[in-house]
């Protein structure tokens, strides 16, 4: 069974790709920032957290078929799983994003 006989081979084409890099960035920005804030930190937070890995993630890969990003059901999960308001007031937002990147982790590992 050839993978590529139902949907034919990837093409590359530099300006299709650029285009597409565009409005993916240009519409997961806010996206990653509204996530943030759902998640209990700045959204500024987002950006940094998510943005660059995404990015590099992007450059790395080339299936058109792949996609990778937050969802707000992650947010929401880690938002309760880890009773965001009441950690940031007794540890503060640094040690809260470290917690949720450690719970990213960990939820990515084991699905």
């Amino acid at each position: 069974f050839d993978q590529y006989s139902i949907m034919g081979a990837p093409k590359f084409n530099p300006i299709s790709d650029v285009i597409s890099g565009t409005i993916m960035a240009a519409t997961s920005v806010p996206q990653l920032i509204a996530y943030a804030e759902t998640v209990g930190y700045a959204g500024y937070r987002g950006l940094t957290t998510a943005g660059a890995p995404l990015f590099a993630w992007g450059l790395a890969t080339g299936s058109p078929w792949m996609n990778s990003g937050v969802t707000s059901l992650t947010a929401v999960m880690a938002k309760t799983d880890l009773g965001g308001e009441a950690y940031v007031a007794q540890y503060g937002e640094k040690e809260y994003v470290d917690l949720v990147s450690a719970y990213s982790l960990y939820i990515g590992v084991a699905s």
